[in-house]
């Protein structure tokens, strides 16, 4: 997708299979088509590859080499390489959030896996993840390796500038220092809003939310918010779990509905 002079590219680390109880809310037997053979609704677990300003910055960092019975990534390094860009080229990679499926490959057999890089991601989150009652060991030994380095750059502010044409919004809700993304270059703008917008179906069916948000009443707030700023006009967006990372438009007529651009 291109927003002006700007080049976004979804990169796939693969899929997961979600269990049904994951969707708090969702009546599924409405929707049967969400389900694949085993019961599980598979979902891909996405970044996003953007090029601006001479600068090139990974959203999120997938969920890293993990193969298991519902979860099949680590294809983010092959990604990036069929689209032509090497570890070391990344200049920035900006987290939406420290959930273990959006920072897998920041740190590989010990090392930053993107070894130029500066990542960035919500303080809120590391003191929530990696500091607080809530901390969870893996999440800190992801980021020791990076702090080592010192190539940690915390957001703490509601709106941060991340590289030309690119600013990071805090949309806290799934999780305290959760952080969505606006591409914005002349009139055109997309939105890559990471887990606060988890399915397409939440745009239509707002009623049901993912057993991972933290707060999830603030993360509907936050969701309702993001989709009245974007809904009728001719902005994309999409979601870190989105089938095939696609982006789309939020139209509205007889109720929201999520449709996608080419």
């Amino acid at each position: 997708m291109r927003i002006g002079d700007i080049d976004i590219l979804p990169v796939s680390d693969g899929m997961v299979g979600m269990e049904q109880a994951f969707f708090v809310g969702l009546d599924f037997a409405a929707h049967p088509q969400l389900l694949a053979d085993d019961g599980r609704v598979h979902i891909p677990v996405g970044c996003f590859l953007i090029r601006t300003g001479g600068r090139t910055v990974l959203i999120d960092a997938g969920f890293g080499h993990v193969q298991e019975e519902a979860v099949d990534c680590g294809y983010l390094p092959q990604a990036l390489r069929a689209a032509g860009v090497s570890p070391a080229e990344i200049d920035v990679v900006a987290c939406t959030h420290l959930h273990l499926d959006h920072i897998g490959w920041l740190v590989a057999d010990g090392a930053p896996f993107f070894p130029n890089a500066v990542v960035r991601y919500g303080q809120a989150d590391w003191e929530h993840f990696a500091s607080g009652a809530y901390s969870h060991d893996h999440v800190r030994q992801i980021m020791q390796p990076l702090q080592a380095e010192d190539r940690l750059d915390p957001f703490d502010g509601d709106l941060e500038t991340v590289a030309p044409g690119l600013t990071a919004r805090h949309t806290p809700g799934h999780t305290p220092g959760h952080y969505g993304f606006m591409v914005a270059s002349g009139d055109d703008r997309a939105y890559i809003l990471g887990d606060a917008v988890e399915s397409p179906l939440q745009i239509e069916e707002g009623d049901f939310h993912a057993l991972s948000d933290v707060a999830p009443e603030v993360a509907a707030r936050t969701r309702e918010a993001l989709l009245q700023e974007i809904e009728g006009s001719e902005h994309a967006m999409t979601g870190s779990h989105f089938p095939e990372l696609a982006f789309g438009r939020v139209v509205t007529g007889t109720g929201r509905r999520f449709v996608p651009v080419g």
